[in-house]
């Protein structure tokens, strides 16, 4: 979950740094500083995840005979603690640090691309589409999951069929957020229908010329019949 919250908000700032700061890019966006940052994602989701973890207990209900883990706070108060700042370091910082660097790049863009043609300004006009969508539907897919755990938390959840199947949908919607974005690019971006197209497209042709490669080979090493007459 964390993984792919800070995963988007890099991917952000890499666009950020690429595009309003393209003169000193070149030196920023190098594959040293890229493995350095999938470093410090996966150690930051790593710590803010591992609260949950310590705090795992295996019950046993001796009424059905089943055995189940389940999180145990022995104080309330740190849960209440850990659920603010999972809140707003999992999702109110990362969703003001996205809105901001795609803010800028819109601006830089407007500024950029004022006196271009009208091919530019559609195009302007279609990476501020893919930017908004993109932005809110961020937004959009993470807040129900961490509205639940503030309101089990702070308020009374109910338990309920309804309530239950709000959790679910919550809990998927929170998930599936990662595979939307592929396709909101796929929608949006011609130039990303284009590139999959030339790679699918790609991938047939090695394909087509490895199976003619593999015909050729075996045509060679058939021997050729021969129709002999004994007399």
């Amino acid at each position: 979950m964390l993984v792919s919250i800070f995963t988007l908000s890099a991917m952000s700032v890499d666009r950020y740094v690429a595009i309003v700061h393209s003169r000193r890019s070149s030196a920023l966006r190098v594959p040293r500083n890229a493995m350095l940052g999938v470093g410090l994602i996966w150690a930051l989701s790593f710590a803010m995840a591992s609260p949950v973890a310590h705090h795992q207990r295996i019950f046993h209900r001796e009424t059905s005979n089943q055995t189940f883990c389940w999180e145990f706070w022995p104080n309330p108060r740190h849960k209440k603690v850990y659920v603010i700042c999972t809140f707003v370091f999992g999702y109110l910082l990362p969703l003001l640090l996205i809105s901001f660097c795609y803010a800028k790049v819109l601006n830089h863009l407007h500024k950029k691309l004022k006196n271009m043609s009208k091919k530019s300004e559609a195009s302007k006009k279609k990476t501020a589409q893919t930017v908004l969508v993109v932005v809110v539907v961020f937004g959009i897919s993470w807040l129900p999951h961490h509205v639940i755990h503030l309101w089990a938390e702070f308020g009374v959840f109910p338990l309920t069929q309804a309530s239950f199947l709000f959790r679910v949908t919550a809990h998927c919607l929170a998930y599936s957020n990662s595979s939307v974005n592929p396709i909101i690019y796929a929608f949006l971006s011609e130039n990303f229908r284009k590139a999959y197209k030339q790679v699918f497209k790609c991938q047939i042709g090695n394909e087509s010329l490895l199976n003619d490669a593999k015909e050729n080979k075996s045509r060679i090493d058939t021997p050729p019949s021969t129709n002999c007459t004994h007399v």
